[in-house]
């Protein structure tokens, strides 16, 4: 017989990533901004990498997380194209009106999470994919993450 699954874990864990993801960012509000930022860098990232890729970040990112990454996710055609400014408009379109906070940011800070939970072999798989000028972006945010920079 398997054991129950434990929501209350998983609930913790995603409010825990949500905290730090509002503490790089510099803003208190994770119920709300730091969801939004999760969400919308989240969903960036995966529509423009491939299926395989999308995969392979989703099995190491948390049950609800996971969720969240999957969430309206249309595999046909992908990745879609972006360039830098294309791939920074659509986080912040992503984020939603409202929004004090610059797409850089929240891409900074989400990233520094994921660099914390997610291997790096995976991470850099999803990087070289990606537009030379999306790689400077994600590399910045990556040395921020190792120098301890919030």
């Amino acid at each position: 017989m398997s054991e129950p699954v434990n929501f209350e874990k998983h609930i913790k864990n995603a409010y825990s990533w949500l905290d730090e993801i509002a503490r790089k960012a510099g803003t208190p509000d994770r119920t709300d901004w730091a969801y939004n930022a999760l969400k919308a860098v989240l969903h960036t990232i995966r529509d423009r990498t491939t299926v395989e890729e999308v995969f392979h970040l989703s099995a190491q990112l948390p049950l609800f997380i996971r969720g969240v990454y999957f969430e309206g996710y249309k595999p046909a055609d992908k990745p879609d194209k972006m360039n830098l400014d294309e791939f920074l408009q659509r986080i912040r379109e992503r984020m939603g009106p409202g929004n004090n906070v610059e797409p850089e940011q929240a891409f900074h800070a989400v990233l520094e999470v994921l660099g914390k939970h997610v291997s790096i072999g995976e991470l850099m798989d999803i990087k070289t994919s990606m537009p030379k000028d999306i790689q400077r972006l994600w590399d910045s945010s990556l040395s921020r993450s190792k120098a301890g920079v919030h």
